[in-house]
């Protein structure tokens, strides 16, 4: 069966890009997104808008995490658990709820949003289209 995500990206300002997961036909409690800001570089920007393919990744640093396949010019693009922008290299972060900590914009309960994301897609490839609606 195949499943289709879709990120819908919210809000950007100059330190952070915030967004939600939708999964399509699933009904789910809302899983915030976190990601850096559009940059110049291509090593810790947050990628495209676009349609990509994710597959299921495993190392000993991010266990059972997703990986978004063909992102031009970038490799190892993760989905992975972390609350704040220092978080990630161009991945995207996940968790059930956002807000501010730490004085910062950050996404909470993030280990917890990673394993609701395993129960409801698993171990499967899954299509993640990418949409920003910001101004």
């Amino acid at each position: 069966m195949a499943v289709y995500v879709t990120l819908i990206r919210a809000f950007q300002d100059w330190s952070v890009t915030l967004g939600m997961l939708q999964i399509e036909g699933v009904k789910h409690a809302p899983i915030f997104t976190l990601e850096n800001p559009k940059r110049d570089t291509k090593i810790d920007a947050l990628i495209p808008a676009g349609v990509y393919t994710c597959k299921p990744y495993s190392s000993a640093k991010y266990p059972d995490v997703y990986e978004i396949c063909d992102v031009p010019g970038r490799t190892y693009i993760l989905i992975h658990a972390g609350n704040f922008e220092a978080d990630t290299t161009g991945c995207v972060l996940v968790g059930l709820s956002a807000g501010v900590m730490k004085n910062q914009a950050a996404v909470m309960q993030s280990k917890q949003a990673m394993e609701e994301l395993r129960k409801l897609i698993g171990d499967q490839e899954f299509t993640l289209r990418v949409v920003d609606v910001f101004a």
